[in-house]
């Protein structure tokens, strides 16, 4: 899911963020220009490794302390361009609405010494490896754990890319940024106990940054004085009703997913069409195979059609729209009777 928007009114120009960006942009294009023995010695000295970190840290003579300052400058590389525009992506949906609520100095602190902090982390969970820390992904996590504890009744609007095709939706940011935080959380499990492969992300950089912004959240509440906007909606923004739609928009999006890749007979493997296969088939048995004892599968243009799932997104639009009736109506027996003045 792709962030495109959220539902925090911005009170003042987010010049901090507008300056991280500009920043990380201009470094890598900066890197563009570096030929790939150059561009490697750049980044191997201002990106963070893990294990001189730790050396440092505990004061290794054949690590100068000074090798602690990568734990910044590493924020600001990045490894590509989806690396950047994905960081980007997230730092501008989330980080305005922070920055307006806590102010230019407490926000940026925040992202400075969340991205340290998450780095360390990551230093210390790898510390038998030497890893390469670069990107602004630990300080954007703590940048979405703050979000999370400042607005915790927000909605995000997302676009999700289905092949050739985009789907935007609102959902609540509870339940994006809870998904996005245990997605990491489990994948960084997972790659200790070597059932699956972290690859190239530092997870824990992510699930140490949030925990951290989460944390400085609350204690930046208080000494500001006094929580963000209870309930910070845009007039549009969806209520219960939009739930609804957003749960049933999810489950009709992997259940499609599901009844495509079946016909194209993709089945579960390392390359990155098998993963979605594997999380599309994973997140949707437990509703579909059920159904298989009733509801056969069937053949269409000679490949096979998953009918079980295509009845259980049937199911789901009929009673998403009967909960999304109901909900509707009632909020409007509510405006009918409220007095005017």
């Amino acid at each position: 899911m792709i962030p495109i928007s959220e539902s925090v009114p911005i009170r003042r120009q987010p010049w901090i963020t507008s300056i991280l960006v500009a920043l990380c942009l201009a470094l890598f294009l900066y890197e563009l220009t570096l030929s790939g023995a150059a561009l490697d010695r750049f980044l191997e000295q201002w990106g963070a490794d893990s294990q001189h970190i730790m050396r440092a840290l505990q004061g290794d003579p054949r690590v100068p302390r000074t090798e602690l300052i990568t734990l910044f400058t590493s924020q600001f590389l990045h490894g590509g361009w989806f690396h950047l525009l994905g960081n980007m992506i997230f730092l501008w949906v989330f980080g305005r609405a922070v920055e307006d609520h806590l102010g230019h100095l407490a926000y940026l602190l925040l992202y400075l010494l969340g991205g340290a902090g998450a780095a360390l982390f990551q230093s210390w969970t790898s510390a038998n490896a030497s890893v390469l820390l670069v990107g602004a992904s630990g300080s954007i996590a703590a940048i979405l754990g703050c979000y999370l504890v400042l607005f915790p009744t927000a909605w995000v609007r997302v676009l999700v890319p289905v092949f050739f095709f985009f789907w935007a939706f609102d959902i609540p940011a509870l339940l994006m940024l809870a998904l996005w935080f245990f997605g990491q959380f489990f994948t960084g499990l997972a790659s200790i106990s070597n059932v699956a492969a972290a690859g190239n992300v530092a997870v824990w950089a992510h699930v140490g940054g949030f925990v951290l912004g989460a944390g400085s959240g609350i204690v930046l509440r208080v000494l500001i004085g006094g929580a963000a906007p209870a309930a910070p909606h845009r007039s549009s923004a969806p209520g219960p009703a939009g739930l609804v739609s957003s749960v049933a928009a999810l489950a009709t999006l992997f259940l499609a997913v599901r009844v495509l890749l079946h016909l194209l007979e993709v089945a579960p493997n390392p390359s990155l069409l098998g993963q979605a296969a594997d999380l599309s088939y994973r997140v949707t048995d437990p509703f579909v195979l059920p159904l298989t004892e009733l509801v056969p599968w069937t053949m269409l243009l000679g490949r096979p059609l998953d009918l079980p799932a295509v009845v259980v997104m049937l199911m789901v639009y009929l009673v998403a729209s009967l909960l999304i009736h109901d909900l509707t109506s009632t909020h409007s027996n509510h405006q009918c009777k409220r007095p005017r003045r």
